[in-house]
Order: C-alpha cells, then sequence, then structure tokens
C-alpha cells in the first residue's frame, strides 16, 4: 500500500510539472474586447488622423525616445504634432535604444530601470491613452534587464492597463526568451527583417502558425513592402508608414 501511494504522489508530481513546462503566457483575450481590429502606427512626424473611424481603428504613436548611455538617460519627447478624434483608441509607445560603444556604453542600472518605469508611467498623462507599448530591440545581452524592466513597469502601471511590447519576427520563430514577461501581448513586426527577411516570408507564406504564444494575437506590417502572406484569422493588424498617413492609404490597407 505505501509503495502505491509513493507511485501516486511521484505521477502526481510529474504531471503538474509537466503541466509547469508546457504551459505558456499567451495573449491576453480581452485585447480582442478593447483594441480595434487595425491599429496605425504614428511616428516622429507630424501627424493628422481625424479621418479615421473609431469603429475600425486605433493609434499607436511614438510617445518618446529613450536612449541609455552610461548611467544616463537620454530623453526624447514626441516633438511632432499629433491630431486624432477623442473617441480613437490610443497606445502610447516608448521607444527604448541603447549605446553600446566606448564610454557610453549603457550600464542598465537599477536607477535607470525605476527612471525608465517613471518615464513611461507619464505617457498615460496624454489625452486618451490607454495602453502602453514597448519598442525595444534587444540584444541578447540586454534581455535580463528588459525583463526586469518589464516585471516593475507591470506593478507600477494602473491594473487595467495594457502593456504590449513589439516583437521582431524572428523572436516569434525562435527561442520563447521572452514568454514570462507580464504583456498583454508582443506583436510581430513583419517588416525591415535584414537577413532574416526571406526565411520569415516563407515561413508566413506557407501558413505557418507563430512558435511564440504571445505573438499569436497580431501582426505588424509596412504599406510600404508587400505583404502575400498566408495569415492565421481574426488578429489584429498593425500598420506602419514611413510618411505621414493620409486618408487614401486606407485603400491600401484592403
Amino acid at each position: 500500500m505505501a509503495q502505491r501511494n509513493i507511485l501516486f504522489l511521484f505521477v502526481i508530481i510529474f504531471s503538474l510539472a509537466a503541466f509547469a513546462c508546457a504551459s505558456k503566457n499567451t495573449v491576453n483575450p480581452n485585447l480582442s474586447n478593447e483594441m480595434p481590429a487595425n491599429i496605425l502606427w504614428a511616428w516622429e512626424r507630424a501627424e493628422d488622423l481625424r479621418f479615421l473611424d473609431a469603429n475600425k481603428f486605433g493609434v499607436a504613436f511614438l510617445a518618446q525616445t529613450l536612449i541609455l548611455e552610461s548611467d544616463e538617460i537620454i530623453y526624447k519627447p514626441r516633438r511632432q504634432p499629433l491630431e486624432i478624434s477623442e473617441n480613437i483608441y490610443t497606445i502610447a509607445v516608448t521607444r527604448i535604444e541603447t549605446s553600446k560603444t566606448g564610454g557610453k556604453r549603457a550600464a542598465f542600472s537599477a536607477a535607470q530601470q525605476t527612471k525608465i518605469v517613471e518615464l513611461i508611467k507619464n505617457t498615460l498623462a496624454r489625452p486618451n491613452v490607454r495602453a502602453v507599448q514597448i519598442d525595444f530591440d534587444a540584444v541578447a545581452s540586454e534581455r535580463k534587464f528588459y525583463r526586469a524592466l518589464m516585471n516593475e513597469l507591470k506593478t507600477a502601471l494602473p491594473e487595467k492597463t495594457p502593456l504590449t511590447m513589439t516583437s521582431l519576427a524572428s523572436w516569434c520563430v525562435g527561442d520563447a526568451w521572452f514568454n514570462d514577461f507580464p504583456v498583454d501581448e508582443a506583436v510581430p513586426m513583419v517588416f525591415e527583417m535584414g537577413a532574416d527577411a526571406e526565411k520569415i516570408r516563407s515561413f508566413l507564406a506557407n501558413g505557418n502558425e507563430w512558435r511564440e504564444p504571445l505573438c499569436r494575437g497580431s501582426y505588424g506590417f509596412t504599406v510600404d513592402e508587400p505583404n502575400n502572406f498566408n495569415l492565421q484569422p481574426n488578429r489584429r493588424i498593425y500598420y506602419f508608414k514611413s510618411s505621414a498617413w493620409n486618408k487614401s492609404d486606407l485603400e491600401k490597407l484592403k
């Protein structure tokens, strides 16, 4: 009897461990009820987006760029005007960059981390902002800092504020290095993919699903490149453009 009990306990522990290993962070399903199906990225240029239908489109605008140099943060707030309707779903994007040369190499200090969290929280004070997004193309040596930053940020944000991130497309087909991030989704950027472009284009053309579960809620494209892919259905689409948006661009999105 004792041996059977020990064996049963072992099976239970093994099953729980296997389930824990198999479990993955996934896209927050509530985003589909909150965010529009189409979102325009509005980068650092003058934008007048008052022509958008709030029932169909949202706007993710570059609110600030933060550059880490040594133990400092170079703060570059948005300088260009952004005109949108009051009822448009708006996401404040923070771009993070790092110096990797000489004496200016980023220190990734605790003070920098706390300051970045504060600056990102401040973007919520802009009109109509309902979510925040982090755009950081972190290299392998920067991932530990990125993870700690996101955990602190999630704790600091108001409870129901969506926290999202952009993701290089290669991250979504590679190892799940950021699956433990406390984010509601990661948006795969399927453009300007460099050396991985042909591989990922073929991957998507064949109807493949992203291997990283956090990437399975959306796609990020640019209208400046052809996008002839066999996409998964019911995904949010983020659109980028290298120049200012205009009403005629909406026809291209169709």
